[in-house]
């Protein structure tokens, strides 16, 4: 590996070309992007995306690939292996693990407490810790981190978290007090050409993207739409990340008032995504818990409005005008912001959508003046 520059590993489940995880693999490429000049980034992660059963085309397996400002270590399945990881970690001045319960965060952390790894590790939290997104598969989660306490396996460690709340999140799982840095999530570029949209006044092109997951909840997305009287045309993108949950989503879609025409269109590249959401008026969210929220700033980028929920950092939409945060139990709320959308003809709209990128392109200087990589990786 090249000297000179810090050179630092970022172990994680998948990554470029793959895009079925979502906001994990943006966090990473977008943070590449930003400060890829400035360290030697190298990334260990799988072979093929989520769900499939063939590796990428046309990479390497096992050995080094270029991919953007990035070197990438490409390993099949059950391929994070202690000799993998050790090997890697030996050439690197800094480990940076994306999340903590998968099987290469374990091994990593079992390699650091036994000694065979004398470079920094940091754990990314990852929104993993955040309560409602810790009840999913919380006996599992629990177990482990009683485990892994009781082991000091989190001993020595250092944290990435995005805000001072995600701290307080994972200090009451993992018994650390100190260790913590705070480095919010990137966001991907912003292009700042306008963009027109076309608007009927009693209508509205409603859209969701995610992985369709409870976390996610396009459940509660489809109830809210049955309350809605307006003309809706209403599009579902995203993988079928757990199959028996869409089944219940899908049945719920069928149900859903005339007046709501929906469809799901599969899945959308990364890099494709703002341009896709581009003909859309707004992005409805009412996910269960976002640590950032990848997707909403790519609809604001897009002159999408935004409802979501509070679960997300996006908590001054409304003081901008880009769109409004709604706690979860009051569906009438969004109800009534869809409704008042809808009545909006062209041109005010036209005036809404461009508030919401301006506010997306303010929020893109913010972040990446005040990001708190470069005192991590310095610091370590």
């Amino acid at each position: 590996m090249s000297k000179g520059k810090k050179n630092i590993l970022i172990i994680m489940g998948r990554y470029l070309p793959g895009y079925k995880d979502g906001g994990p693999v943006r966090s990473i490429k977008n943070l590449i992007d930003f400060i890829g000049d400035e360290y030697n980034f190298h990334i260990l992660t799988c072979d093929r995306d989520h769900g499939d059963v063939e590796p990428y085309p046309n990479i390497k397996v096992n050995e080094w690939n270029q991919v953007g400002k990035a070197k990438v270590f490409y390993v099949p399945p059950k391929g994070f292996t202690f000799k993998v990881i050790k090997t890697l970690a030996k050439q690197v001045d800094l480990l940076y693990i994306c999340g903590c319960f998968n099987d290469y965060a374990i091994h990593t952390l079992i390699l650091k407490r036994l000694g065979f790894i004398k470079k920094p590790v940091v754990v990314a939290a990852m929104g993993l810790f955040s309560p409602m997104e810790f009840q999913l598969k919380y006996k599992k989660k629990k177990i482990f981190t009683t485990i892994f306490n009781s082991l000091g396996l989190f001993k020595n460690i250092y944290w990435s978290a995005t805000s001072p709340m995600e701290i307080d999140e994972i200090a009451q799982q993992i018994k650390i007090h100190d260790n913590f840095f705070i480095a919010e999530d990137l966001p991907r570029k912003v292009d700042g050409t306008s963009i027109k949209k076309h608007k009927e006044a009693g209508s509205l092109r409603v859209v969701w993207i995610s992985r369709i997951a409870p976390k996610k909840n396009l459940l509660g997305t489809i109830q809210i739409l049955k309350s809605v009287r307006s003309q809706v045309e209403f599009t579902i993108y995203g993988p079928k990340h757990v199959e028996d949950y869409w089944e219940k989503c899908e049945k719920e879609l069928k149900s859903l008032p005339k007046n709501i025409d929906w469809s799901w269109k599969g899945n959308i590249e990364s890099e494709k995504v703002v341009e896709n959401l581009k003909p859309y008026h707004l992005f409805l969210f009412p996910t269960l818990g976002e640590n950032y929220g990848h997707v909403i700033q790519e609809a604001l980028s897009a002159g999408c409005l935004c409802i979501v929920s509070d679960q997300t950092p996006w908590s001054d939409l409304d003081l901008h005008e880009a769109g409004f945060v709604f706690p979860l139990d009051n569906l009438e709320l969004y109800v009534k912001a869809l409704e008042s959308y809808a009545d909006m003809d062209e041109k005010e709209f036209q005036n809404v959508s461009r508030k919401a990128k301006q506010y997306a392109l303010m929020k893109n200087i913010e972040k990446i003046d005040n990001n708190g990589y470069r005192e991590m990786f310095n610091t370590l």
